[in-house]
């Protein structure tokens, strides 16, 4: 039976240094797909209720993620519920994991099964379980190697979504919060990966949060002048 969503894994990094701890992000991105029968309507759910499962092996331990929420699973797992997907339609997630420093040499590092429901019959679907794991190495120039640009991409923009969801928060709570700077810093920031891929996203990405922060901070120093008199 066709599988209604195809993921794909992108390790911020091909190799890690074995002699410290390292932190490295992967990169998941999954696309809903459908059979040939039913292209012919677009954008239609193909697959609803999706589960991702991870089981991290003893010596990775996992940070953060971005595009989700973690949950934690039995174990040493992590539970991600990630709705449903269109067909066509692209979506992504960062994991940000730290890794014990090993002998040189691959390691397998996490173990991957996504599960979901599959419309119209909403039968429920698994997808083979994966692992995937790193390269440990002694040779220190890889202490000087930068992150992967599609993965640090969509890292920043991840990020960006979360932070503009913060900012809305802190300003109905709290109206007198500077959390303007923490859209100034990220606008900067996707700015000046921008500038150095010429990636157009990121830098529609950057106007879109000057633009907010001049809009956003004009109530608040209303606010302030206000509450000063």
């Amino acid at each position: 039976m066709h599988a209604s969503i195809h993921p794909v894994y992108t390790w911020g990094q091909d190799k890690i240094f074995a002699g410290e701890s390292a932190n490295a992000v992967l990169l998941v991105e999954w696309k809903g797909t459908e059979g040939e029968e039913l292209r012919k309507r677009n954008r239609r759910t193909v697959a609803r209720e999706i589960e991702l499962r991870i089981w991290l092996e003893p010596h990775v331990t996992f940070k953060a993620a971005h595009g989700c929420t973690a949950e934690a699973g039995e174990g040493r797992s992590l539970l991600l519920r990630l709705g449903k997907i269109q067909a066509g339609t692209r979506q992504y997630l960062a994991l940000e994991f730290t890794f014990s420093p090993m002998n040189a040499g691959y390691h397998e590092a996490i173990w991957l099964q996504w599960q979901y429901r599959q419309p119209p019959a909403d039968r429920l679907r698994e997808l083979p379980l994966i692992k995937l794991g790193l390269e440990y190495t002694l040779h220190t120039d890889i202490l000087r190697t930068s992150c992967c640009f599609l993965v640090e991409k969509h890292l920043e923009l991840l990020k960006t979504e979360s932070i503009r969801e913060e900012v809305a928060l802190l300003q109905t709570n709290n109206p007198l919060h500077p959390a303007c700077e923490k859209l100034r810093r990220q606008a900067d920031k996707l700015l000046l990966l921008a500038a150095r891929s010429g990636d157009m996203v990121l830098v529609r990405e950057a106007e879109l949060l000057y633009k907010q922060l001049s809009s956003e901070s004009r109530p608040w120093i209303k606010a302030y002048a206000g509450s000063t008199r």
